[in-house]
């Protein structure tokens, strides 16, 4: 039996109308509520709020049914405004930054503001009772969450206006990748038994028996439950190496985990019935990846929209200077928080899970690859790749200046000699003479333009 507390849940939740369907119940039990005070506690209510408060039915009916017509005209405008926002970001910064937006907690709780506005009006318009004698509060509810509407519709208009500025959505798509790296590194920090050095008996448990498990579902790794998956390998003795990591596309036919066990201390039975069954549920398959768990996802679209700056049709090579900068910030921070390797161990110090995250020079390379294709007849963009490296060697080991050194010498190699002038060789000489210091490089090992 599957686990749905974790698969289907969160994957509900990540859904883009589960903010609107939230506010919409809310919406109901409001108007559920407050028709209940009319019909039972009317003499006590307008014994305690000013008669203001209350009007008749016929103003009642005509205020609620104003708030269900203009309610629903500004959902209207509002999607108008989402689409044309999302062609905007589509055709000008990168079809991966869609969701940024669409999925902006702002964006879907105007959404969910106004459609619950609209629902309150219409249920309590249902339930409305023509008595001459009797005044009603709705009209007044309304009216406030008319005024509540509106005020939310200016904060959407001011995001908006913020959304389609690229340097803005620049700086959120680093702060977003800087914060996840940061609660990642506390993450393991925090926790004892979470570490990044192997345990010395790594190779013995490599060559004990093992059983692979293959995913049942078809798209990408949204989220893995890593202490769930630890608590369930401690329970039953075993060894998880986890061969998929967030942000992996995964298919039928793909190994997803590997189990390690002891004959001698477990059931190869209870392993193959037990675990093909269980092991799976402790992790999140969607069709799209998770920005808010995958880091390797977030330094695709600052990619992404730096290639599209540089493209024939937008020419904003500035642009793209500013995400190659804000690249190599998060790939510094990447590099000194150390997050390469995970090993979960239980209480007695014994091995249960292994990831191996993405190494921090598999990152630089998808980070600059492309760009070092379409940068090649471009000094500026090309000298501001060498820039980044330099901010990335700055302060960091040995080891992540000599990768970086290296990666130096493959974006220079990359470039079109031919069209440089002596001013342009002068000034990417400088740069890598620059990368060769922070490396602790002699200036003699680099290739530079003659």
């Amino acid at each position: 039996m599957k686990i749905f507390n974790f698969n289907f849940i969160e994957d509900w939740r990540t859904k883009i109308y589960y903010i609107p369907v939230l506010y919409s119940i809310y919406a109901i039990f409001i108007s559920a509520f407050v028709i209940i005070l009319e019909r039972y506690y009317q003499p006590y209510l307008m014994g305690i709020l000013p008669d203001l408060f209350f009007t008749p039915f016929d103003i009642t009916t005509t205020i609620l049914s104003t708030i269900a017509g203009s309610l629903l005209s500004i959902v209207t405008i509002s999607f108008s405004i989402i689409m044309v926002v999302l062609t905007t970001y589509s055709t000008q910064f990168s079809p991966r930054t869609l969701q940024d937006f669409l999925k902006s907690k702002i964006t879907l709780k105007v959404l969910g503001i106004f459609i619950g506005g609209f629902i309150y009006s219409i249920v309590t318009l249902l339930f409305l009772e023509s008595n001459e004698q009797t005044v009603f509060l709705s009209a007044a509810v309304g009216v406030l969450i008319v005024i509540y509407c509106i005020i939310y519709f200016v904060i959407f208009i001011n995001h908006v206006s913020q959304s389609i500025q690229v340097n803005l959505l620049i700086d959120t798509l680093t702060t977003e990748i800087l914060e996840l790296v940061d609660s990642v590194k506390e993450f393991n920090e925090n926790h004892e038994n979470v570490r990044n050095d192997p345990p010395d008996n790594l190779k013995q448990i490599f060559k004990k028996d093992k059983v692979s498990i293959y995913s049942d579902r078809v798209g990408f790794i949204r989220d893995i439950s890593d202490l769930k998956l630890t608590e369930f390998a401690n329970n039953h003795n075993i060894v998880i190496n986890a061969e998929k990591m967030i942000g992996d596309y995964v298919t039928n036919n793909t190994k997803v985990f590997t189990i390690y066990y002891d004959l001698k201390e477990i059931d190869i039975d209870e392993i193959k019935e037990d675990t093909f069954t269980k092991c799976l549920d402790f992790i999140l398959v969607g069709k799209e990846r998770n920005k808010s768990k995958d880091i390797e996802f977030g330094l695709q679209k600052l990619s992404e929209v730096a290639l599209r700056a540089i493209s024939p049709g937008i020419n904003d090579p500035n642009t793209a200077i500013f995400c190659i900068k804000q690249a190599g910030m998060v790939l510094d921070r990447i590099a000194k928080a150390n997050i390469e390797n995970t090993y979960y161990y239980n209480d007695d110090n014994e091995l249960t899970l292994i990831f191996e995250d993405i190494s921090f020079d598999y990152l630089l390379y998808k980070t600059f690859y492309q760009l070092r294709y379409y940068s090649m007849r471009d000094v500026s963009v090309a000298a501001s790749i060498l820039e980044a490296l330099i901010i990335i060697a700055e302060g960091n080991e040995q080891e992540i200046k000599d990768i970086t050194w290296e990666f130096g010498n493959y974006i220079v190699k990359g470039f079109d000699e031919n069209i440089l002038e002596e001013l342009d060789k002068k000034y990417m000489n400088k740069k890598i003479e620059q990368l060769a210091v922070m490396t602790d490089k002699s200036k003699g090992s680099g290739i530079y333009f003659e």
